[in-house]
């Protein structure tokens, strides 16, 4: 009897195992649907995320790197350009200040020449206004030193052509 208690329970126990087997295995069928294969998704795209950040941050640090070495050949590049256009503005600013300082100096040049001839001239007009009176401007000195009366008819040519000869204005 024993041996068939034995028997019949451990039937018993191979059922129940059965049915414990299938409900475990429909339950591991539903949650692996249900539960499994979405949190493994989940967890997959986490992983493909955080290294696809990384690898976009890489590539990220990477395009600025080039961008600043190309940002700073550009700067380099307009610094050059800049400097080249500021002498050649600087170059020509001295060429006009030249040609100005040279047309201001031929300009009062000319005006100084013109100012000579008029001082030339109006010196030519007096001494030819003074002239004849050299000779009673002579006599009447010439009195007051000797204390007589003293005349003076006519002046020397030579003291006319000393007079006429002298510069008025010297340069």
């Amino acid at each position: 009897m024993e041996v068939m208690e034995g028997l019949v329970l451990n039937r018993q126990f191979a059922i129940e195992f059965l049915i414990q087997l299938g409900l475990f295995l429909a339950s591991f069928m539903v949650m692996k649907l249900l539960v499994f294969k979405p949190l493994m998704e989940l967890i997959h795209i986490r992983e493909h995320k955080t290294h696809g950040l990384k690898e976009e941050a890489e590539e990220a640090k990477k395009k600025a790197g080039q961008l600043k070495s190309d940002y700073e050949n550009f700067i380099k590049t307009e610094h050059k350009k800049t400097a080249l256009w500021l002498d050649e503005e600087k170059k020509k600013i001295s060429e006009e200040e030249t040609k100005l300082v040279q047309a201001a100096r031929d300009q009062a040049a000319q005006k100084l020449e013109e100012i000579r001839k008029q001082i030339d001239t109006e010196v030519s007009q007096v001494r030819n206004e003074l002239t004849p009176m050299i000779s009673d401007f002579s006599s009447r000195i010439a009195s007051k030193l000797v204390g007589k009366t003293v005349k003076i008819s006519g002046v020397d040519v030579g003291v006319k052509k000393n007079l006429n000869n002298r510069p008025v204005v010297q340069g």
